[in-house]
C-alpha cells in the first residue's frame, strides 16, 4: 500500500474514532447515499455481516433516530432495522440483531418475522473474509460470501428494493454478475473503494 492511500486511511480512522463509528466504513455507506440516494423512503433494511456494526449505526442514525425524534411519527411508524452475523455485536438504537448464518433459510424467516411479514426495502452488505494476501483466494471467498447474501437477499428483499453491496475486483468478478443476473438481479456500479473493491447495487 502507498504513503498516500495509508496516509487517507488513517485520516478516515481517526474520524470514526471522533464520530463515534465503529469503523471507517461508514464512510462508504454515508457516500453511496449521498450520491445515490438509496435511503429514500426506506422503512425496512437489513444489514448482512453486520459486524462490528459501522452500516448499522449509519443506518440508525439516518433513518430510525431521525423518524423517532420526528414529532409527526408514530410507533408504529419507526423504520426496521434488522443486522445480522455470526459475532454478537454492542446494541445500537433501532437495530434488531440477529446472531445468525446468512446462509441458513431460517435466517431469511427470523427478518421476515421482525417485518411482521413485509419484505426490505433495502439490504446492505459490507461483509468481506480475513484477508490472507493471496488475491485469488480472496476473491473466491469474496465472491462466495456474496452469493449466500443474494441468496437471503431473494427472500427478504422486495420486488423493486435495492441491495448494496462489497465486492473484490478481479479475473472472476465478471463470473460473479453473470450469476447475479441469472437471478433476475440488475447490477449498477455505485462506487470504487481501494484498488481491489467495488461497491455495486441491484
Amino acid at each position: 500500500m502507498g504513503k498516500a492511500s495509508k496516509d487517507k486511511r488513517d485520516i478516515y480512522y481517526r474520524k470514526a474514532k471522533e464520530e463515534g463509528w465503529r469503523a471507517r466504513s461508514a464512510f462508504k455507506l454515508l457516500q453511496i447515499d449521498q450520491e445515490f440516494n438509496i435511503f429514500h423512503g426506506v422503512k425496512h433494511v437489513v444489514d448482512l455481516c453486520a459486524a462490528p456494526g459501522s452500516w448499522s449505526q449509519v443506518l440508525s442514525r439516518n433513518l430510525y433516530v431521525p423518524a423517532k425524534q420526528s414529532s409527526d411519527c408514530k410507533e408504529g411508524d419507526l423504520p426496521l432495522i434488522v443486522a445480522i452475523d455470526l459475532q454478537p455485536m454492542a446494541p445500537i438504537e433501532g437495530v434488531i440483531q440477529v446472531q445468525g448464518d446468512i446462509t441458513n433459510a431460517r435466517t431469511a424467516d427470523v427478518v421476515i418475522r421482525h417485518f411482521d411479514g413485509c419484505k426490505a426495502d433495502l439490504v446492505v452488505c459490507d461483509g468481506a473474509p480475513d484477508v490472507t494476501g493471496l488475491h485469488d483466494m480472496d476473491e473466491f471467498v469474496q465472491s462466495q460470501l456474496i452469493l449466500a447474501a443474494l441468496a437471503i437477499v431473494t427472500h427478504v428483499l422486495k420486488v423493486g428494493g435495492k441491495f448494496v453491496a462489497k465486492i473484490f475486483r478481479g479475473k472472476d468478478t465478471s463470473l460473479l454478475y453473470c450469476q447475479r443476473r441469472l437471478r433476475s438481479v440488475r447490477t449498477t456500479h455505485l462506487l470504487k473503494g481501494s484498488r481491489r473493491k467495488t461497491y455495486t447495487t441491484c
